[in-house]
């Protein structure tokens, strides 16, 4: 069974066809196979691991702190998601939440892909893999930026990743003004995945990325 068919380069016109999809509940229709689920996160959702209840609750509580309840760049606090840090993904939006750059990307996450991708474009990722889950990523992405509400994605992970599936909490993150979204806080966990050693890592990062 298969993501997509084939690796394609989305256009901003499907993008936002799909977040279209992915806002209205609709999201099976762009993706009938390798996504289990796509959830807008409201208060009735029920996180299905303690490290996105972990993450949730910290979300919650700091931008209750603020009178119009938006949780802002300055709030984000390694020290205080310190157990589930490696598990982080810290996004830069660009171009109005169709892409976005990475700013921090997670050694647990590092350690299983085979390639440290801080400082690169989600875009630029997809494209450096040819991953056929291109349009899945910056739709996702799109979708929060639109809506300022979490997200919550469970699929399958590209061929060569030693996990059965990927379970990630996308979080809006505002600008101090509250005026835009500028940030994605990410938590992303392996379902049944493993680790890479050191000599693991290096022959994946040289098959597939060098």
């Amino acid at each position: 069974m298969v993501f997509m068919p084939d690796w394609v380069d989305p256009t901003i016109e499907s993008i936002e066809s799909t977040a279209d999809l992915i806002v209205s509940g609709k999201w099976h229709k762009a993706f009938p196979h390798g996504v289990d689920e796509i959830a807008v996160v409201d208060e009735r959702w029920k996180p299905k691991n303690a490290e996105h209840q972990d993450l949730i609750d910290f979300w919650t509580d700091r931008k209750s702190q603020r009178p119009d309840n938006l949780f802002t760049s300055r709030m984000v606090d390694p020290t205080a998601i310190g157990k589930v840090l490696s598990k982080i993904l810290l996004l830069d939006v660009a171009d109005d939440g169709f892409d976005a750059r990475y700013r921090v990307y997670g050694t647990g996450i590092s350690s299983m892909v085979g390639k440290d991708w801080t400082g690169k474009l989600v875009s630029e990722m997809n494209r450096s893999v040819r991953s056929n889950q291109a349009l899945f990523y910056r739709a996702c992405y799109r979708a929060v930026f639109r809506t300022a509400k979490p997200l919550y994605t469970h699929h399958q992970p590209l061929s060569w990743i030693d996990a059965s599936a990927w379970k990630r909490l996308i979080l809006p993150v505002h600008d101090e003004a509250g005026e835009k979204i500028v940030r994605f806080l990410v938590c992303n966990l392996a379902e049944k995945g493993r680790e890479l050693s050191s000599q693991e890592w290096k022959l994946l990062h040289d098959q597939r990325y060098s």
